[in-house]
């Protein structure tokens, strides 16, 4: 089942393309474009209701398929392939230069795509933009790749500053994130959780003196849940990555959605943030850390 998000980018893509080729086959532009024909003819359906703002007959763009060959009207307004602004492509360069100042990538490919970025989105971007790595404690930095590389426990003091309070944790590293400052994924101890440590807020850092498990072993076993959300909250739907999504319309309109977790404290919050608007889940463990959270 194909996200909001790839089912947008198709077709933004199939409407240039049928345009181009009129009574194009219905089997083999299901083909070109990597799905089945079930699928194609879903998104011909939803072009009924895309066009033009004022929603008038005139305004939507109109297709058919009888025999197998499709044909579309009222579709030159967003017939043109969509292009990216200088200002979009911009941003797109900035990030790609800011991606090529981090370590354990394949830069030549980065550097790649970037003169490509350039080249196709004019003039005012043929020069390089320049980036500065984001700052973060050297010693620190090459302490916690050890760590990762190793799959060794470290004991960190963590500053909390929404709580103006020093911690002390327990943790084993599994990644190194950017951002608007340097962030460590990594499994807490303490939480019996995967949590994430801004570098600024790390005070100091040692050796753990008795290695707990390894990140591998502490985390829970991903697990699919099959959840049902009511109309309200059909939008939660796109903000997840699904394997499988299906609405029905009898009674009281919901989706119903199964996607995969990675941490069943995770899931229990999601539960509590949006108990109002989930009807049904099969994860009943989750359940019980949501109710023990409550209690």
């Amino acid at each position: 089942m194909s996200s909001a998000r790839e089912r947008l980018t198709r077709l933004l893509s199939l409407v240039p393309y049928l345009d181009a080729h009129p009574g194009a086959d219905l089997e083999e532009t299901a083909d070109y474009f990597n799905i089945d024909s079930d699928t194609l003819i879903d998104d011909l359906q939803l072009l009924f209701v895309t066009g033009r703002p004022g929603h008038m007959p005139d305004d939507l763009i109109d297709a058919s398929w009888e025999g197998g060959k499709i044909y579309i009207s009222n579709a030159e307004e967003v017939s043109v392939p969509v292009r990216l602004s200088a200002e979009e492509a911009g941003v797109l360069v900035l990030a790609l230069e800011l991606i090529d100042t981090l370590p354990g990538l394949d830069t030549e490919a980065v550097r790649t795509a970037a003169s490509k970025l350039r080249l196709a989105a004019g003039e005012n971007l043929h020069t390089p933009v320049e980036v500065s790595p984001i700052p973060a404690d050297e010693e620190l930095m090459a302490f916690l790749k050890q760590a990762i590389a190793t799959e060794a426990a470290v004991e960190i003091d963590y500053y909390v500053g929404s709580r103006d309070e020093l911690t002390r944790r327990i943790i084993a590293p599994s990644r190194l994130v950017p951002g608007a400052d340097w962030y460590l994924d990594a499994w807490c101890y303490a939480a019996q959780a995967p949590r994430r440590f801004a570098l600024s807020s790390i005070r100091s850092w040692i050796p753990a003196a008795h290695p707990p498990l390894t990140v591998s072993t502490a985390q829970s076993s991903p697990r699919e849940v099959t959840m049902t959300l009511s109309a309200a909250g059909a939008w939660l739907a796109d903000e997840l990555e699904l394997s499988e999504r299906e609405y029905f319309a009898n009674g009281e309109p919901s989706v119903r959605i199964r996607f995969l977790v990675h941490s069943v404290d995770w899931l229990s919050r999601f539960l509590l943030c949006h108990a109002d608007v989930i009807t049904d889940i099969d994860d009943s463990e989750a359940v019980d850390a949501a109710l023990t959270r409550l209690g």
